[in-house]
This record gives structure tokens, sequence and C-alpha cells, in this order.
């Protein structure tokens, strides 16, 4: 079974199971179900971490890895040269490369 559909039923669960009891206690019914979705946010968290650490983890890797383009590359580059104190060379740009395709074709 999917990790978001049995987080999903454990965590109503919880919230059935209190609100239940609160109903079964002489607080008016929409404090008790107030009461039980509190219960359950604070029961599920502590008690499913495993369960949400699987659904994070399966909604993670369906969104798939980021494309890197030469922007992307470009940036990095330059970020890297910015924070080393080794001089490095500079980064070249897309705008540096067809200035020099220019002026090789123009030759």
């Amino acid at each position: 079974m999917k990790a978001w559909l049995v987080y999903t039923l454990a965590r109503l669960g919880i919230f059935a199971a209190a609100a239940v009891l609160l109903l079964l206690t002489p607080l008016k019914w929409y404090w008790a179900v107030i009461l039980a979705a509190l219960i359950g946010l604070l029961v599920s968290y502590i008690a499913l971490p495993k369960l949400r650490a699987e659904v994070t983890s399966s909604l993670a890797n369906r969104r798939g890895k980021p494309e890197h383009d030469v922007d992307t590359d470009f940036e990095d580059d330059f970020v890297d040269a910015a924070d080393s104190d080794a001089p490095a060379p500079r980064p070249v740009s897309d705008a540096d490369r067809h200035a020099s395709r220019r002026e090789h074709d123009e030759d």
C-alpha cells in the first residue's frame, strides 16, 4: 500500500479514537472534536515518524532531479570562485563565448 495512504489512515484512526473518547465525556461536541484534532496531531507527530519519513521520501523521489543548464553552471562556478581564497580563473559566460566566436568568425 502507498505510504501516504497508510499515513493518512493512521492519522484518521488516531483522530477518530480521540474523538470517540472525548465525545463520551460531558464536553460539548465541537470542543470534543477540536480537542480530538489537537490530540490526533500531537500523537501522530510522536508516534508516526517512520511513516512520515516514508511519505516525504516517496514525494521527493517523485519530484525528480533538477535539470542543469549553462546559466546554472555559470552561476555555480561564479559563486565557487567568489567563496575561494585562491585565485581562480574567471568563469566564462555565454556572452563571452559568443563574443569569442564572433572574433574567430571575423578573422
